[in-house]
């Protein structure tokens, strides 16, 4: 009995409490469960799992994985496998042992198609984004909601939300993404879980930094600090200070995004290092506009690991414009052009509108006008499409300066006025 309210109580925290604390609690419940409630056991395990991530913890985290991975038994039903599989892959990809997260993370997948619960979906879901499989991702997170609603848990539809925004930002579906995170944010204020706000929140401001809506994003990161500095939120707090670097990239102020993204990458207490990974290309965005080329190429090291591992079109795609971002000549070329193949073929097209105007700038200052011009009329529709006015801007400031007569955008008059 005395476990099971610990459970209870660490499972109120990981909603809206301390998220350290839930790990105590739930760790604890686990310890005293596993002798006869085994299977509740392994659902604390997973749920403490949960608690560290949001964190930002991944010392427990670990510590977590390796509690389960004494639990485990060769013949491991799939409705406890799933969460023993997710804590491990989970944990290695955390550590940076991605080849041996990958085949684990793939088959927390493949059980998530044949276990019916909520749960098993949101696992599923998570390991598909971590695979760089964005479609399965929102596939499973998707159902992981309807799941939820149809068997009255309430209690998980805030969290399989943050997946189905997560998976569609990797789409570059950034209208589905926004409204998952907004349906995320009603969902967990209408049953007080509000660590799961703050995610949503910071999804949300991370959504309108992409599009360059800068004064959005910052709005939406202010809602956010309070929380997360009382609470301890790491995964949020990262999320953050992501969404204000691609801020100041948006405003041009190189210096200021790469700060923030050092700090963010110096691996103090709190900091998601998944999250920490993902916002590696803007460190090499960032660090390149500042002159730091060593900075950014450490950081795209680790992330090419990443990305290689996972063979993600998405997410190779960046690590080309980052190598194209760092190269000279024809080695860039290469990069860039292969960037661009890689955007095409994984449907991001605001990420390839991105990769079009760093490359037309490139030939544009190595006095290829015709090629350079070509680039950035296609970028600046994109940008149009999304209605990512900054980017909009910033395109036909490029084709300004390639020789192509443009008039000024609704930004650029809005911003002369100001």
């Amino acid at each position: 009995l005395r476990a099971r309210a610990e459970l209870l109580r660490g499972g109120i925290d990981l909603g809206n409490g301390l998220p350290d604390v839930a790990v105590r609690r739930l760790l604890q419940a686990a310890g005293e469960l596993v002798g006869t409630h085994r299977t509740l056991a392994i659902t604390a395990l997973g749920f403490a799992g949960e608690a560290a991530s949001i964190a930002g913890d991944h010392a427990r985290y670990a510590e977590t994985a390796a509690f389960a991975a004494r639990l485990r038994r060769p013949d491991e039903p799939d409705e406890t496998r799933i969460t023993l599989d997710h804590l491990a892959g989970m944990a290695a990809t955390f550590a940076g042992r991605h080849d041996e997260a990958l085949p684990v993370l793939r088959s927390v997948v493949e059980l998530a198609e044949r276990v019916p619960h909520p749960q098993a979906k949101i696992w599923g879901g998570q390991a598909a984004y971590t695979l760089g499989d964005a479609s399965r991702a929102h596939e499973l997170a998707t159902s992981a909601v309807t799941a939820a609603h149809e068997h009255g848990l309430t209690a998980l539809v805030p969290w399989a939300l943050v997946y189905r925004a997560l998976s569609a930002m990797l789409l570059d579906q950034h209208s589905v993404a926004m409204s998952a995170a907004f349906e995320g944010v009603h969902a967990a204020t209408a049953i007080g879980q509000h660590n799961a706000v703050v995610d949503h929140l910071t999804i949300l401001a991370l959504i309108a930094a992409l599009r360059g809506d800068t004064e959005t994003a910052v709005h939406r990161i202010d809602a956010a600090a309070e929380q997360i500095a009382e609470r301890g939120l790491g995964r949020s707090g990262t999320f953050g200070a992501w969404a204000f670097a691609c801020v100041d990239l948006a405003l041009d102020r190189p210096a200021d995004a790469l700060d923030r993204l050092r700090l963010m990458a110096a691996g103090a207490g709190g900091v998601h290092t998944g999250i920490k990974v993902m916002a590696a290309p803007h460190v090499v965005e960032a660090a390149v506009g500042c002159g730091r080329l060593s900075t950014a190429d450490r950081a795209l090291r680790r992330y090419e690991k990443w990305a290689d591992a996972t063979g993600s079109a998405a997410r190779l795609a960046l690590s080309h414009r980052c190598h194209g971002l760092l190269a000279d000549g024809t080695g860039a070329d290469e990069h860039f052009r292969e960037a661009i193949r890689l955007h095409r073929a994984s449907g991001t097209a605001m990420e390839l509108a991105k990769t079009e105007l760093f490359y037309g700038h490139r030939l544009r200052r190595d006095r290829k006008p015709r090629a350079a011009r070509e680039l950035l009329r296609d970028a600046m529709k994109i940008f149009q499409r999304y209605e990512a006015d900054r980017w909009v801007s910033r395109a036909r400031a490029e084709l300004r300066a390639a020789g192509e007569a443009v008039g000024p955008s609704q930004a650029d008059r809005t911003a002369d006025r100001a």
